[in-house]
C-alpha cells in the first residue's frame, strides 16, 4: 500500500546520490523514505533529495528530513533538498526548517551546492 502512495527513485552519480520522491509522505510511507534515505547516505557521497513531485507532506516526513539532517551533519555528508513547494514548502516554513536544511531551487544547483 505505501509504495503506491510514494515512489522514490535513486541514481547515483559521481558527486552525490539523488532520490527523486513522487507521491505523498505520511505515516504510511515514511518507512519508505527512510530506508532510500538510510541506502543514499550508505553511500558516502552527498545526498540529493527532489520533493518537487511531492503532493503531500505530513510531520512524520519532517522528523525523517531533520533525522539524516543530522547523520548528515554528524558524518560530513550532506543532505540537500531540491524544489520543496506547496505542502512541503509549507511545513518547511512553519517549523522554520527552510532555515536550517539546505533547500535548492533545482538539481543543478543542488549538485553544486
Amino acid at each position: 500500500m505505501d509504495e503506491a502512495l510514494l515512489k522514490v527513485e535513486s541514481e547515483q552519480l559521481p558527486n552525490a546520490v539523488v532520490l527523486r520522491a513522487e507521491g505523498e509522505v505520511d505515516s504510511y510511507t515514511a518507512d519508505l523514505l527512510r530506508a532510500k534515505l538510510t541506502e543514499a547516505f550508505g553511500v558516502g557521497l552527498p545526498v540529493v533529495l527532489d520533493l518537487s513531485d511531492v503532493e503531500f507532506f505530513a510531520s512524520i516526513g519532517l522528523s525523517a528530513l531533520v533525522e539524516f539532517h543530522q547523520r548528515g551533519e554528524d558524518s560530513g555528508i550532506p543532505l540537500r533538498l531540491v524544489s520543496p513547494r506547496g505542502s512541503v514548502l509549507r511545513a518547511l516554513k512553519a517549523t522554520t526548517l527552510n532555515e536550517t536544511l539546505d533547500l535548492y531551487l533545482d538539481l543543478d544547483a543542488a549538485l553544486h551546492g
